[in-house]
C-alpha cells in the first residue's frame, strides 16, 4: 500500500507547507487536491466578519495551519476537535472563527484536509453530517493500508503537545 508521500507523488494528496522553508515541521498537513483548489479560489473570496475576528478568513486559516505544523499547543482549545457522530467515523475538524475544515488523522501528527467551508454556512445549514459522510467517503477511496485513520478520541492519540 502506498504511503502519504507516494499518494502525493501520484497526485491524490498535496502537502501543505505552512512554515518557512528553513523551519522543519513538527506536524504535517496534507490535503485532497479539491481542498487545495478551495484554498486558492474560494477561501480568498470569503469576507471577514468583524464580529469574529479582525483577520480575514484566509489569514485565520494560514495562522491555524502554521500553529499546527509548528507543534504549538492544540489540546487545550477548540481549534482541533473530533466530531461526534454515531457510528464512530473518526473525522476531525480544524476551526477558526470563520472557517471549518474537515478531515482525518491517518497517523499521529498528520492531518488530511478534505473540505473547507464558512463556519456560518456549516452551522446555519447544519452541514456537519454531510461533511462527515463526504470525508469518510474520500478516506475510504484512498488506497491506504487499514486502518486508514487513528481511532482515538483523545488529543494525545492524534496530536503531540
Amino acid at each position: 500500500m502506498p504511503t502519504l508521500v507516494q499518494l502525493e507523488g501520484a497526485g491524490l494528496l498535496e502537502k501543505i507547507d505552512a512554515l518557512e522553508d528553513d523551519v522543519p515541521p513538527e506536524r504535517y498537513l496534507y490535503a485532497l487536491p479539491k481542498f487545495v483548489q478551495w484554498l486558492k479560489t474560494d477561501l480568498p473570496l470569503m469576507s471577514e466578519n468583524p464580529l469574529y475576528s479582525d483577520l480575514t478568513p484566509q489569514e485565520q486559516v494560514y495562522l491555524l495551519f502554521e500553529d499546527y505544523a509548528a507543534g504549538r499547543t492544540f489540546s487545550t482549545d477548540r481549534r482541533f476537535k473530533k466530531l461526534a457522530c454515531t457510528p464512530e467515523h473518526w473525522v476531525w475538524e480544524m476551526k477558526t472563527d470563520s472557517i471549518r475544515i474537515f478531515g482525518w488523522v491517518p497517523c499521529k501528527d498528520f492531518f488530511i484536509c478534505c473540505f473547507g467551508d464558512s463556519a456560518d454556512e456549516v452551522k446555519k445549514l447544519d452541514r456537519y453530517a454531510a461533511y462527515i459522510a463526504r470525508t469518510v467517503y474520500e478516506r475510504n477511496q484512498m488506497p491506504l493500508e487499514d486502518p486508514k485513520f487513528v481511532a482515538g478520541k483523545d488529543y494525545a492519540d492524534v496530536i503531540s503537545s
